[in-house]
This record gives structure tokens, C-alpha cells and sequence, in this order.
């Protein structure tokens, strides 16, 4: 966050919440591509690796076949709706228990912001898992045959249908990957975007946007190679069509390196990248703006000297 100076409670949730709405809507393609490609070949040891073939073939689907919103942006209410909530909580409530630590008269480094993040993000991905077995359904629909599609409306509507269908407990499918997914990417990406600003700030002098950018790409890239395992494992179980088909993540992860190999687990991580980085650095820019914003200052200002960074310049508020 930009300021130092202390801001009301709701001005985190706030940030955090419309932050990642808002990147949603620029990553959300390449987010449905990692879902398909999580799942191509699942269970076949036949196919126990993704290849350039499957990028195209699936980019293809989503693009030619299946059209802007049901191939690029199917499940987006879904996604907003989790931001809503999943991001909002974990963010709100990470600034809050970092300050909360700083108050108390210690010093936040590296293994407090690990300890903020895994608590705040298991808390937000309880309350939001319901979201998350939604989003997955309505992403990988397109994926299947038109006889074994769910057809969710929108969001709401998956949650009802989900519910009355098969039970309200599946609402809380996969509950285990998506908490421990949630304590990840929160721990991953605020407290690796935290270490990387205070570095790349006060050795290397990087300052203004350019530093939120490089702090944004160092925080996208630890993000995707700490959650790609537990994602496919989140991925493949909400999914399921039965709670039989994997008796828990352990049992998904063991039966998906048995028949698929270990690379099964990374399946999809060129589309996670794609995903992450653009996604993260959206939500750490906006979340700058929308701070200053709320704070009543001048969204483009900054009280530090700004430099060139990739032939931009910001000066006097604008660039």
C-alpha cells in the first residue's frame, strides 16, 4: 500500500475486494484456460503431460468455438462474485493483522507477513469456497459434452442448484486444496510483494510504478510456482461429479502422479503464469489507485520522484 500513514479498517477490505475484481476482468481468459488444461487427460496415463498441441487446441475452443462469453469469460459472475468475497476478506484482513503486529511494537519482516497471510487466507477461502466450487463448475463446462454440462446461469444460480441437487456439504467440496490454495497465494503474494518492494526500493532505488511492477512480477511468479500443485488438486476435486471419485486431496494428488506422472501437478502453469503475472500486477496498481483514491488524494500523484520506466514517464500526475 502506498501510504504510511494509517488508514480506517474498511479502506483494506475495500482495496483488496475491488483490486482483484477489477484484474479479474483482464485475466479471467487466461484463467479458464489454466482450468481446461488442469483437466485434459485427468486420470490418463496416456496422456501424462500437456503439450504446445493442447494450448492451441484448447486456445482454439475457447476463441473460434465456443465465443467471447462462453469461451473467454464463462464463470465470470462467478468470479467476481469470489473476489467480492475471497479478496476482500484475505487482503482486508491481512493489512489488519500486519498492522495489528506493528502496533504492538515489532518489527514486520518476511515471517510475520507469512504468519498474516496463511491466517487471513485460510479464513477468507472457508467463507468463499462455495464461490470457488461454482466458478470451477462454470469454467470447465464447455469442456464437456453438451449431455454432462451444468448450464449454471450465473453465479447465484449455481449455488442454488448445487444445493438443492446435490446437497449443501458440496458447496464445500475441496474445502482441504482451497483453504490450503488460499493460505498460499495470500502468504505468496502479499508477503513476497512486501519483501520484493522493501529490496528492490531501498537497494536497487527502484521508486513509484516502476517499483510497484517489478514487486508485482516478482510476487505473480513466486504466487504460480508455490499454488500450481494444490490448484489442479482444487481444480480436479471441485469438478468431481461424485464424492467418490477421489477419497480427499491426498488421494487426488497420489492417484494423479501415479497414472499421469509428476508433471501432472504442473499441468496448466504456462496458462498460471499468463494468468498470474498480469492478474498481480493489476491488483497491486489498482490497489495503489484505489487507495489513493479513497484517501481523497490525487489518484496519478506520488511523493516520491517518479522515473522513466519503459519509456513512460509520470509527472505532475500523469503519464
Amino acid at each position: 500500500m502506498s501510504a504510511d500513514r494509517r488508514r480506517p479498517l474498511w479502506h483494506h477490505f475495500a482495496i483488496g475486494g475491488l483490486g482483484d475484481m477489477g484484474a479479474t476482468l483482464i485475466s479471467h481468459p487466461a484463467d479458464v484456460l489454466k482450468v481446461r488444461l488442469q483437466l485434459r487427460g485427468e486420470l490418463d496415463a496416456k496422456r501424462p503431460a500437456v503439450h504446445l498441441k493442447d494450448y492451441r487446441e484448447v486456445a482454439r475452443q475457447l476463441c473460434r468455438t465456443d465465443g467471447l462469453r462462453r469461451g473467454l469469460y464463462p464463470g465470470l459472475s462467478a468470479a467476481l462474485l469470489r473476489h467480492s468475497i475471497f479478496s476482500t476478506l484475505r487482503h482486508g484482513l491481512y493489512r489488519v493483522f500486519e498492522e495489528h503486529w506493528a502496533s504492538s511494537g515489532r518489527s514486520v519482516n518476511l515471517a510475520s507477513r507469512i504468519g498474516c497471510g496463511a491466517v487471513a487466507g485460510a479464513l477468507a477461502g472457508s467463507v468463499a469456497n462455495p464461490c470457488d466450487v461454482v466458478l470451477i463448475r462454470m469454467q470447465a463446462d464447455g469442456s464437456l459434452a453438451p449431455s454432462q454440462r451444468r448450464n449454471y446461469r450465473h453465479a447465484l444460480d449455481g449455488i442454488v442448484r448445487i444445493a438443492r441437487e446435490e446437497g449443501a456439504r458440496t458447496l464445500w467440496r475441496g474445502i482441504q486444496p482451497c483453504v490450503l490454495r488460499a493460505m498460499l497465494i495470500t502468504t505468496s503474494q502479499n508477503a513476497s510483494y512486501g519483501t520484493a518492494r522493501s529490496f528492490l526500493g531501498t537497494q536497487l532505488g527502484l521508486q513509484g510504478f516502476g517499483l510497484n511492477i517489478c514487486s508485482a512480477i516478482c510476487s505473480g511468479t513466486v504466487a504460480c510456482l508455490v499454488t500450481s500443485p494444490v490448484d489442479v488438486v482444487k481444480t480436479r476435486i471441485m469438478q468431481s461429479r461424485t464424492s467418490g471419485t477421489y477419497s480427499g486431496p491426498i488421494d487426488c494428488m497420489v492417484q494423479a502422479i501415479r497414472l499421469e506422472g509428476p508433471l501432472a501437478l504442473y499441468k496448466g502453469l504456462t496458462a498460471t503464469f499468463l494468468r498470474l503475472w498480469p492478474h498481480t500486477v493489476m491488483l497491486f496498481v489498482l490497489q495503489e489507485r484505489i487507495d489513493h483514491a479513497l484517501a481523497g488524494e490525487r489518484v496519478w500523484s506520488s511523493s516520491v520522484p517518479l522515473p522513466k520506466f519503459f519509456g513512460a514517464t509520470f509527472e505532475d500526475g500523469t503519464w
